[in-house]
């Protein structure tokens, strides 16, 4: 009886223990919750629903270069006439110098007298052979004659040779056969000098030379005017009038002491040359459309692409390889100088002119994306969307929401 009496006693006073640390532990957690709760904000941010372009690429820095173009005479001597000075806006085919063309005047008449003799030798050489050729056959068509009547005298002779003395027959056939060897021999004289134009191939070559020194010769004096190729603006003036201006040097180079006679840029066309790394460039391609932020613009974006990626790489003191990719640039020419700086884009997808909204707005939710809408009453509804592109910071709905609507952006923060 005390046994069972002390199993109960021992039963209860368990529940009641574990009751006591139920009721323990529940208001510990009550109390943990309220104050991490307590330490807990939720900020709201609004943002409305733009149209805008999204965009992925990857970026590179660049410079600017305005294209440079020497301008030289093609040959030496004194510079004579100068019609422009540094910082004129030039135009295609304006005449810009002009040499001393004096001598290359005297050498164009020289030349053109040795031209006239040449040609004047090659028909006297034609009329000469044509001569020849005449006299040629009349002494063959004289052979022939005498050969013929020989031949008649001979041949019945030798047919009837019991009437005549045999001293006689020999003699007509040694004279038949001087005539058939004269004739022959003149015949062979004639076909080749028929056939062969060695003499008159002499003369057409001394005429061909004659002709080309001819032209040298005029180019040379054409080449006396100096004339812009391009529409461009003078940068720099090597010479004055009266000095001798020497052929250029081989180079490309573009200094303040250049050894070119007038330097001028290329006023239609500015490039942009960008370093992109070994591991970018296989994501760049002829004709890719770029954009170009220049530091002394910003937030202006300009419209280019892409036209040339060297070959050769370029390799820093730390062993990193770039290879310059040239960008020419479809606007912004006007006000881009020399040397400024700029940060370039390169396009691989875009979606333009789409409704566009911050990532952060966007939440998943039993596998459907839902944005916070706030309505013009004030009030937070959900909706459902369906997004597009997306660079990391905005991307682009495609459905569920049209421009002006406000968004929210929810962030918790813990105090």
């Amino acid at each position: 009886m005390l046994k069972k009496i002390y199993k109960n006693r021992f039963f209860k006073i368990t529940v009641i223990v574990t009751i006591a640390l139920g009721l323990v532990f529940l208001g510990y957690k009550n109390i943990y919750e309220t104050k991490a709760s307590s330490n807990e904000t939720m900020t709201v941010k609004e943002e409305k629903v733009t149209k805008g372009d999204i965009t992925i690429g990857f970026t590179g820095d660049g410079q600017a270069e305005i294209p440079v173009v020497n301008l030289d005479f093609e040959i030496s001597g004194k510079l004579k006439d100068l019609y422009v000075k540094e910082g004129d806006e030039i135009k295609k085919g304006q005449l810009l110098a002009k040499l001393d063309d004096t001598e290359y005047e005297k050498k164009v008449k020289t030349s053109e007298v040795n031209y006239n003799k040449t040609l004047a030798s090659l028909e006297q050489r034609k009329e000469n052979v044509k001569l020849t050729l005449i006299n040629e056959k009349q002494k063959l068509n004289d052979l022939k004659a005498k050969l013929d009547q020989l031949k008649a005298e001979y041949q019945p002779m030798k047919s009837l040779e019991s009437y005549y003395a045999k001293q006689e027959i020999e003699f007509k056939r040694i004279n038949y056969e001087n005539a058939k060897a004269a004739y022959e021999t003149q015949l062979e004289r004639y076909e080749i000098l028929s056939n062969s134009n060695k003499d008159i191939e002499v003369e057409k070559k001394n005429v061909e030379s004659a002709k080309i020194n001819l032209e040298l010769a005029n180019n040379d004096l054409e080449n006396t005017s100096l004339a812009s190729p391009i529409t461009a603006t003078v940068l720099n003036i090597s010479n004055k009038p009266g000095e001798t201006i020497s052929t250029p040097k081989d180079s490309s180079q573009i200094t303040a002491d250049t050894s070119h006679f007038i330097v001028v840029s290329d006023s239609n066309k500015v490039e942009v040359v960008v370093p992109v790394s070994e591991l970018d460039l296989r994501k760049v391609r002829m004709n890719q459309i770029v954009e170009v932020t220049f530091e002394a613009y910003e937030g202006e974006r300009l419209k280019g692409k892409v036209i040339g990626i060297k070959s050769l790489p370029n390799i820093d003191s730390s062993g990193i390889v770039t290879y310059d990719v040239k960008i020419e640039l479809d606007e912004g020419l006007g006000k881009i100088k020399s040397g400024m700086t700029c940060s370039v884009n390169f396009i691989l997808r875009q979606q333009k002119n789409t409704l566009i909204i911050p990532n952060k707005a966007v939440r998943v939710v039993e596998g459907k994306q839902v944005v916070k809408v706030k309505d013009e009453g004030g009030n937070i509804i959900s909706k459902n969307i369906k997004t597009g592109l997306t660079d990391g910071k905005y991307v682009a709905v495609t459905e569920g929401l049209n421009v002006g609507e406000t968004v929210l952006i929810e962030n918790k923060k813990v105090e």
